[in-house]
């Protein structure tokens, strides 16, 4: 296989277009209509998005429109305003409509593999190139003319196949245990639910219902205020002044942008660290691995577990689990109850619940038979969410490690066989 690379930039090998920019009004449903915000690692965010009808999803977005505003099959779709950087392959199941901060790059794929292209716009050159480029004050863009400029080094279409197959390999399994991680968690979520909310846990029919501050509840089981039942803990930050405070730190310290990027039931790391000093000097507290942290200032209600002892900034309330109320029960009754968590917060400048008011919140402490019954049907389940976040950890650093050597061809390929490569990690 001739390895040999060619040097040049995005304009040579591809044309570059963008989504409408017209100002097209957005529904409540309808076609999908995405931003640079939709676009993350990993694939496309649709947590929050917009819509436009469809009689204007044909008007601006058509297959023989010059400016190349409608996207084809492995055409690459790439963030460019506000949110930079992060690519997309368009798919054959995907119909969307792109706003102008979603630039749209069609290789010329008699020199250019579509895939290949994807892995080298995440790899360090693309990436510090962009940045090198970008423009803006308030909000980061990069013009069309800029992504053109922008360098693009290749080998032959057999090599970038190669070098594609490899990565995707990491990525297909990335992308098969998330699946397997969503579905376990709907599964834990329900069993819950039908728990705790419907009331039908095993032998239910044999237990009399009473009245309660929460309505019917089966009897022996209590309302009580969650504070009564749990310690709750709050957070703090050190002095970002002093280096003491951060440097060489070894204490596991998140931010709520932590759980909310994680977006996982259990977490093991934060972006950040402080050392012993700076938790002396800060109202931060060390917890113990297996407690439930929620945000709870201006995104309120997003949790995760932690599997290492830890601390936080402010903007959470942490929950620290007993014989009463387990982890998982914590965890998946703060999902339950989000919205009427967030009901509670106030505030002007942003929304926070107090520990007060979240200590005063009721929640059902069941009898001891079943706490533990739950807790033993729940365990492997969520032990083997757990394990799959593991592992999706490891291959993202292997493929991490992998990708700027791959796309600089600092690896030879010709001797590296995917068959051989350990993706079990």
């Amino acid at each position: 296989m001739n390895t040999k690379w060619s040097d040049g930039n995005i304009g040579d090998a591809c044309v570059v277009g963008d989504g409408a920019h017209a100002s097209i009004k957005r529904q409540q449903n309808g076609i999908l209509y995405l931003t640079s915000k939709n676009f993350k690692e990993g694939g496309l965010d649709l947590s929050k998005v917009d819509y436009i009808l469809e009689s204007d999803y044909k008007k601006y977005f058509k297959v023989d429109s010059k400016a190349l505003t409608k996207p084809q099959v492995n055409d690459v779709l790439l963030s460019i305003i506000g949110t930079m950087g992060e690519p997309y392959v368009f798919k054959v199941k995907d119909r969307f409509g792109l706003s102008s901060s979603v630039a749209i790059l069609r290789p010329n794929k008699s020199s250019i593999c579509p895939n290949f292209l994807y892995y080298w716009i995440r790899g360090h050159i693309f990436q510090g190139a962009l940045y090198g480029v970008k423009g803006g004050v308030a909000q980061s863009y990069v013009s069309l003319e800029m992504i053109r400029s922008l360098p693009l080094q290749y080998p032959p279409i057999p090599a970038q196949q190669k070098i594609a197959s490899i990565l995707s390999a990491y990525d297909d399994l990335i992308e098969n245990n998330t699946r397997r991680i969503k579905i376990l968690e709907e599964m834990a979520q329900m069993l819950y639910r039908e728990w705790f909310v419907n009331f039908r846990f095993p032998d239910y029919e044999q237990v009399k219902m009473v009245e309660s501050k929460l309505g019917l509840i089966p009897e022996g089981w209590e309302v009580k205020p969650i504070g009564q039942v749990i310690e709750t803990i709050g957070g703090g930050t050190p002095s970002t002044k002093n280096i003491e405070y951060w440097e060489n730190g070894n204490i596991t310290w998140y931010t709520p942008s932590d759980l909310t990027a994680s977006k996982s039931m259990f977490i093991s790391s934060g972006g950040k660290a402080i050392t012993s000093l700076g938790l002396q000097k800060s109202s931060a507290r060390i917890f113990p691995a297996n407690s439930v942290m929620m945000t709870s200032r201006a995104t309120i209600g997003v949790s995760a577990i932690n599997t290492e002892p830890a601390c936080t900034n402010q903007g959470f309330i942490t929950c620290i689990p007993n014989e009463f109320l387990s982890a998982y029960q914590i965890y998946f009754w703060i999902a339950e109850n989000k919205d009427k968590i967030s009901s509670f917060a106030s505030g002007a400048t942003f929304k926070e619940i107090s520990k007060t008011v979240f200590r005063q919140l009721p929640i059902l402490v069941a009898q001891k038979e079943i706490r533990n019954q739950f807790v033993k049907i729940i365990n492997p389940v969520c032990k083997q969410i757990e394990n799959l976040q593991r592992k999706n950890i490891n291959l993202r650093k292997t493929r991490d490690l992998l990708l700027p050597k791959l796309i600089s061809g600092e690896i030879d390929i010709e001797k590296l066989d995917i068959d051989t490569l350990d993706l079990a990690a």
